[in-house]
């Protein structure tokens, strides 16, 4: 189970990065919940600007957050009002590997 919680630890912490440099840092929220299946992670912050993924090259000094989590997350997604950025990982795909 160990890669799956690494995988949340650094998705999670560029979600929260994010809220902080982008979204004020005030007022910010993280849920998580587990089933079965999925780890769900939430993060909420008080900005209505909605997050992008950018594109970034090797000289780009920052911009890799949403990249990463795309990358590494099974799905995830804004929500409307611009506040809250989920994802979700697959547990079956992290307890194959142990």
């Amino acid at each position: 189970m160990r890669p799956c919680i690494d995988v949340a630890a650094l998705v999670l912490t560029e979600l929260v990065t994010n809220a902080f440099q982008h979204g004020g840092g005030e007022d910010i929220t993280v849920t998580w919940c587990a089933d079965v299946t999925h780890l769900t992670m939430r993060v909420e912050d008080s900005s209505p600007v909605r997050p992008v993924l950018r594109a970034v090259d090797e000289t780009s000094e920052g911009g890799r957050g949403l990249g990463i989590v795309e990358a590494l997350a099974d799905a995830w997604g804004v929500s409307e009002d611009g506040r809250t950025v989920h994802c979700a990982l697959a547990l079956a795909e992290y307890a194959a590997r142990a």
